[in-house]
């Protein structure tokens, strides 16, 4: 029992912030009292989740060292959730410390996550094919000058994990860089990634240079796939040879950023199949207006015939939305932020109604509503937008009674003290309701 407790105490480890004092939780346990310490040192799962935050220091490896050894040392033979962290801008003033950590113990390691400089991370891909035959998940996050090339281009350790199920690369700008110009974004080429796609049941590309027809090749080659999230920063000159498509039959969750002038998330959709999705996220990159359809989301619905339980779009423009909502009746969390509503109709159709109420009811299993715009009717009349207030004040007071748990609402002007107090009266009945003026973009 005393060996729960401990594994509940340190289970957030990994998302604390001490730089100073890694693994805290678990060194405190194991000093109490020689009862604590012979249970802390007997429990191997207890050290599995080795957490060495290096900080921005330059000094005192040994210490770090010594840790990592100790924790190896008491997990036995179980599999490793290693995680690897440092801000050291310059990587010159740090020794190597992924492979002196990572080649001890490369063969027990199933979760590996990485945040270190690019020289760092790109020396794990150097590993022997078969050297991380344990992975199962690997997240890694590396500045990258503008001057190197990819650290993703060399992968065979990753090609000969034969359990390998979990990608997630993230590409940030080197910050002593990012102040003078911006750096050159690395491209990403599944042909010559060496990654075991038909593998891969999730995958998560973030700020890479991804074409469309290479994100559509992803999804072909990559069945398996249950989640996915991409970033696709290639202007839509760089797409318009693109003629095939792409179908996943078991893709559950997509989530996409589009970067780039023109119509990219526009030619995307319309060249996939997903019958499976469940959960779609969408988000256009405020520093370049995209037009999105509702048509392109009515296409890609009756395509693929999925039925959504989550919908997200961001920083979107185009026109109503409501044709698509009720292609997808059973959403049960839908997230607008953006995307160049009017207020009055959408929430007038997601006012509750009755069984015996004069109009359908628009979603009505939804559990968490966001709403949040640059909204239509702002710039008109004042009469009108104070309208459109109480109607979103009806709408809240319809659902009470409802699945409707979580609402949150925004716009660029600021409701006033009375107007706040009816929307959030609903928090009386349970339902968490927030209310905030915002700033856009668009």
């Amino acid at each position: 029992m005393v060996a729960e407790i401990f594994l509940q105490a340190t289970a957030d480890e990994a998302n604390k912030t001490d730089t100073v004092f890694p693994m805290h939780s678990h060194l405190v346990l194991s000093h109490v009292c020689a009862l604590w310490r012979a249970v802390a040192l007997h429990t191997p799962s207890l050290w599995c989740r080795v957490v060495l935050r290096l900080g921005d220091r330059t000094t005192g490896f040994s210490g770090i060292k010594s840790l990592a050894k100790t924790c190896f040392e008491r997990s036995g033979n179980l599999p490793l959730a290693l995680t690897i962290t440092s801000s050291v801008s310059n990587p010159s003033t740090i020794p190597n410390l992924s492979m002196e950590l990572i080649l001890p113990v490369r063969h027990h390691i199933r979760h590996l996550k990485l945040q270190l400089p690019v020289v760092f991370t790109e020396s794990v891909f150097k590993l022997p094919k078969n050297s991380l035959r344990a992975l199962k998940s690997i997240s890694i996050s590396a500045p990258i000058p503008s001057e190197e090339g990819p650290w993703f281009r060399a992968m065979s350790p990753l090609e000969g994990a034969p359990l390998l199920e979990s990608v997630a690369f993230s590409w940030v700008p080197h910050p002593a860089f990012s102040r003078q110009r911006p750096p050159r974004t690395p491209r990403f080429d599944p042909t010559h990634a060496g990654l075991p796609w038909d593998q891969l049941t999730e995958l998560r590309l973030r700020n890479f240079d991804l074409l469309c027809k290479d994100a559509l090749h992803v999804l072909e080659i990559a069945r398996a796939l249950r989640r996915c999230s991409l970033h696709l920063l290639t202007p839509v000159t760089s797409n318009t040879n693109v003629q095939h498509g792409a179908q996943s039959a078991i893709l559950s969750s997509l989530g996409v950023v589009f970067t780039g002038r023109g119509s990219t998330a526009a030619r995307f959709l319309d060249r996939i199949t997903l019958p499976s999705l469940k959960d779609l996220s969408i988000t256009i990159n405020h520093d370049a207006i995209q037009s999105l359809p509702c048509a392109t989301l009515e296409a890609l619905q009756t395509r693929s015939s999925f039925s959504l339980d989550k919908f997200s779009l961001a920083d979107r423009t185009g026109d109503t939305l409501l044709p698509f909502l009720q292609l997808n009746p059973r959403l049960t969390s839908l997230a607008l932020t953006n995307c160049a509503l009017e207020l009055i109709p959408l929430t007038l159709a997601l006012t509750y109604k009755p069984a015996g109420g004069s109009n359908i009811t628009l979603l009505p299993d939804l559990r968490s509503l966001a709403l949040s715009d640059h909204w239509k009717e702002i710039g008109r009349p004042r009469a009108e937008w104070t309208r459109a207030i109480k109607v979103v004040t009806a709408m809240v007071e319809s659902r009470r009674r409802t699945a409707l748990v979580d609402f949150a609402f925004g716009s660029s002007v600021a409701l006033s003290a009375t107007e706040q107090t009816r929307l959030t009266r609903a928090r009386a009945d349970g339902m968490r309701v927030s209310v905030a003026k915002v700033r856009f973009g668009l």
